[in-house]
């Protein structure tokens, strides 16, 4: 049950103490919106928060809730309420801890008289206050608070900052929205101000180890994307027959990189840079390919949207197999040549 506070109502009972300065009114950038706005942003001031592909579980990130663009032009009086919901899939990460930035440095609000109508905090999905550690069950955090000190302007000042758990690394990756579900602003004549919402996504991305089996023998190929990569079954693998071998598989990204490490008793070319590595059939605008005694690297980029990737060697284990074959079948002739010779011999000297 998500729970509302008028923060209106609040601010309007405590009208008596709010005293609006018009000469601590601050100017701010409108930064693409006519008005005040609300944001969830990461550390880097991102609204896509991404994590993974390395593993993830256990380690933690915060989310920051901020509000925008409040100017003495759109709101004379200066805001002195503010109310905020945000939201999560908790199946993929829980909160670990939040830090309230209202009327402090760096906060919204003009501090130090601060009147909470909702306490910051968490909340599970029924509405219930979860008031201490674990918050493994929490759904949404919630503030609502007015000041007392007078009006506040400014730009990019925190409500506050969440510090959230990585609980789960689906496969191939998960995603959820960080996002404002309920939103409210008032300024000290406690009259709503119309204001927008800019919400964050969280994606974790998994880290990619994909089998491929040939001839009965398993090969793990390792694939480090900063990307979403996508898979067919046992990686396309195609077998060209003397002529190498190739693997396949998507990645949908603004731009990115990955890095594939194919083991070298499976897939192989002399010298290594023979390895062809495409994208959408083209090559990619810059590519290093490295190897030791155990693996090849491939390290390549590409550009924003979906593409197709192929990896092509020039060589495969089968010609192992062949090569066996080949010295199997000489050994053979040689031991049959070798019985022959020694039987003659014998015949001849009966």
């Amino acid at each position: 049950m998500k729970r509302t506070y008028n923060i209106m109502l609040l601010i309007s009972i405590l009208a008596f103490a709010i005293i609006a300065s018009a000469s601590t009114a601050k100017i701010a950038s409108a930064q693409g919106y006519p008005g005040p706005y609300y944001t969830v942003e990461s550390s880097t001031n991102s609204s896509e928060i991404i994590m993974g592909p390395s593993p993830a579980v256990g380690q933690t990130f915060v989310a920051t809730i901020k509000l925008h663009n409040v100017t003495n032009t759109n709101v004379p009086t200066g805001v002195s309420g503010i109310e905020v919901h945000l939201t999560w899939n908790n199946t993929l990460i829980e909160p670990v801890s939040f830090v309230n930035k209202i009327g402090l440095s760096g906060g919204v609000l003009t501090g130090p008289s601060i009147l909470y109508g909702i306490n910051p905090g968490f909340l599970d999905a029924a509405g219930n206050v979860i008031s201490a550690s674990p918050y493994t069950n929490a759904t949404h955090f919630e503030v609502a608070g007015a000041s007392t000190s007078g009006g506040w302007w400014g730009d990019g000042a925190e409500v506050a900052e969440i510090t959230f758990k990585v609980d789960l690394q689906p496969v191939p990756f998960g995603t959820c929205p960080l996002a404002l579900d309920f939103s409210d602003l008032a300024d000290t004549n406690a009259a709503s101000v119309a204001h927008d919402q800019v919400n964050a996504t969280y994606t974790i991305l998994s880290p990619t180890s994909e089998t491929v089996t040939f001839q009965g023998v398993n090969y793990a190929v390792s694939i480090v994307s900063d990307s979403i990569v996508t898979a067919p079954a046992n990686l396309g693998f195609q077998n060209y027959t003397n002529d190498g071998a190739s693997l396949t598989f998507n990645v949908s990204s603004p731009d990115g990189y990955c890095n594939v490490t194919v083991p070298n008793n499976f897939m192989w070319s002399i010298p290594v840079n023979n390895w062809t590595v495409t994208v959408d059939d083209a090559a990619p605008p810059s590519q290093i390919i490295t190897g030791d005694s155990s693996n090849t690297y491939v390290w390549f980029n590409f550009t924003a949207g979906p593409h197709v990737i192929m990896l092509k060697s020039t060589n495969v284990v089968p010609e192992f197999e062949a090569t066996g074959l080949v010295l199997s079948l000489m050994a053979t002739t040689l031991v049959i040549a070798a019985a022959a010779t020694s039987l003659r011999r014998r015949k001849f000297f009966s």
